[in-house]
């Protein structure tokens, strides 16, 4: 569109990280494109720099002025997080995850206050504190699987639906590609030494793009929850001990701690998906029950991103798992938060193979993918509901069914006792028999999803909570494919020269390789992690039958000789 001149109403101090233009009030302003969404349009100020602006504080000039001065300025809407905010309940026999878990043991007790703006999340339990209010809980999901809540982060999300017409994701600034900073990352013509010891590489698979395998696998334990307390007593919080395999050296974390590694993560790592923690809880978080069971989300947690290529050699995830000081731990996180390649900037570390991707080819793969991921969640979503429904059969009416006919064998047995002849003793005590074996295996039933149905559920949870994620993922992957077109179009009217063209395309390809490879990531650990997770359920359901029908044949074996 052609440059409209426009006049800037108030002062507006940009984030240049996410492409936004600073100015102040009575700036010139040209407005290149007002098609933007979400309340921004793209302008340039009179020397020449670039980026987004908040459509409510400019005015088009050709407007007449207002004859009395511009109402106060309107605050811009934060930006939430994006992606997925919680998983609905299956059934009621998980207690939700709460806020106490924790970093500290005595040999880190210092930790507790690397951050002093943390002392009031639900992490610590003060005695002059209240409850907490429903604001505090961020999700009721299946097991407590649920993105954490960023306070402050108050949003009216508009609901935008993928070109895919499959994956919806919501905003409320402007587009997750333009929040990423991708479309600085895109149109910005200087080139980017990086050194090559930074460098991430992707080679080609039989499947496509995939991350460089990881050269030395590891794993990391986390174990010993433990109780402690700082303020003399005043807060308290759950210690856990990790251990990496690869050096076997204890550190102690606190769950706010897992929230602020999910966080650098999402920030650092716009084309992976890094799945939901054990979303907080504020009633019951030092029942020994829930603190076992957010234990295992953590373990899920941490076995799946030392699983991943790319995040398990990160920096910032080396150093949740290793550092033991607290100067050298305030060190790196602070580094990690001013990381210079995080966002789409992260794109500039990817070493991608040298030839080009056909656009159509990949935007194929992508609404192939897009479809893949909608039904899968929903397939999730039904057979979590069946196996919550047979959860409640196996410990509720089951039970009850086969314990009702064990006491009605048993009170037959009492009734036959009354006949003292020799010749009917032994039918008694085989009808008593099979009483008693008739309540057994309604307390088997009772126990068996502790066996087979919980851990698939667990394994189903964890799933959807990936699933969740990956319309962040798809965005940032479709904005730059639809400005990469848009220049295309732009150098067919000759208003880009055919050089940028091609720097903004090889652009488009990394960040289409890159979104390829973490597709193809998933695909493989999909399978292999769904293969185990059958096998294990069947198993657990084929020794659980076996071992009924067995108790069923012992006493048949009574009334032989009744």
């Amino acid at each position: 569109m052609a440059e409209i001149q426009a006049t800037a109403l108030y002062d507006f101090d940009g984030d240049k990280v996410n492409g936004e233009l600073s100015f102040h009030s009575g700036d010139a302003l040209f407005i290149l494109r007002q098609d933007i969404g979400d309340g921004w349009w793209e302008a340039r100020n009179q020397q020449g720099q670039q980026g987004l602006v908040p459509e409510s504080y400019v005015e088009i000039i050709s407007i007449p002025e207002p004859q009395f001065p511009p109402p106060p300025p309107p605050i811009p809407a934060t930006v939430p997080s994006t992606r997925p905010t919680s998983i609905k309940a299956l059934n009621g026999y998980t207690q939700q995850n709460g806020g106490d878990t924790g970093n500290q043991v005595t040999t880190q007790q210092s930790f507790d206050d690397w951050d002093d703006e943390w002392d009031d999340d639900d992490d610590d339990q003060s005695s002059n504190s209240t409850t907490g209010t429903n604001q505090d809980l961020h999700g009721s999901g299946t097991f407590g699987l649920s993105v954490p809540r960023r306070e402050g982060k108050q949003i009216s999300p508009t609901l935008e639906m993928s070109k895919y017409g499959t994956v919806k994701s919501s905003f409320n600034r402007f587009s997750h590609f333009a929040k990423t900073g991708g479309e600085a990352y895109l149109m910005t013509q200087v080139q980017v030494e990086v050194p090559e010891s930074d460098l991430i590489k992707i080679i080609e698979a039989d499947e496509g793009p995939v991350w460089n395998p990881i050269r030395d696998p590891y794993t990391c334990s986390v174990a010993s929850p433990k109780k402690e307390s700082k303020m003399k007593g005043l807060k308290s919080y759950i210690a856990y001990h990790l251990t990496p395999s690869f050096n076997n050296i204890q550190v102690s974390r606190r769950y706010k701690h897992f929230d602020w590694l999910h966080e650098r993560l999402q920030e650092k790592f716009p084309c992976i998906t890094v799945p939901p923690l054990p979303d907080k809880a504020i009633s019951g978080r030092y029942e020994d029950d829930f603190i076992t069971e957010r234990m295992q989300r953590l373990q899920l947690w941490i076995n799946r991103m030392v699983q991943h290529p790319v995040v398990s050699q990160s920096s910032v995830f080396i150093h949740f798992l290793t550092c033991t000081d607290e100067k050298r731990w305030k060190q790196g996180k602070r580094k990690s938060e001013k990381d210079e390649y995080q966002g789409a900037r992260f794109f500039l570390l990817l070493q991608t193979p040298p030839h080009h991707l056909d656009m159509a080819d990949v935007d194929k793969k992508m609404e192939n993918f897009c479809k893949f991921v909608m039904n899968m969640t929903e397939n999730t979503k039904f057979l979590l509901n069946g196996l919550g429904e047979n959860c409640k059969k196996y410990t509720g009416s089951f039970k009850k069914e086969f314990s009702k006919l064990g006491h009605g064998f048993k009170t037959m047995a009492v009734t036959f006792n009354l006949d003292q002849n020799a010749y009917s003793q032994n039918l008694t005590a085989a009808i008593d028999q099979t009483g008693d074996t008739y309540r057994e295996i309604g307390k088997m039933y009772e126990e068996q999803p502790m066996k087979d149905i919980l851990p698939l559920m667990d394994s189903l949870g964890e799933y959807k909570g990936i699933l969740q994620t990956f319309p962040d993922v798809l965005k940032v992957h479709e904005g730059a494919t639809g400005k990469a077109k848009e220049c295309i179009k732009q150098k067919e009217d000759q208003k880009m020269s055919e050089s940028e063209v091609q720097l903004v395309m090889q652009k488009a390809d990394v960040i289409s390789y890159g979104t390829l490879a973490e597709i193809n990531h998933f695909q493989r650990e999909r399978v292999s992690d769904y293969k185990l997770m059958m096998q294990s359920y069947l198993q657990a359901q084929i020794s659980f039958y076996r071992e009924i029908t067995t108790k069923l044949e012992q006493a048949l074996q009574h009334f032989d000789n009744a």
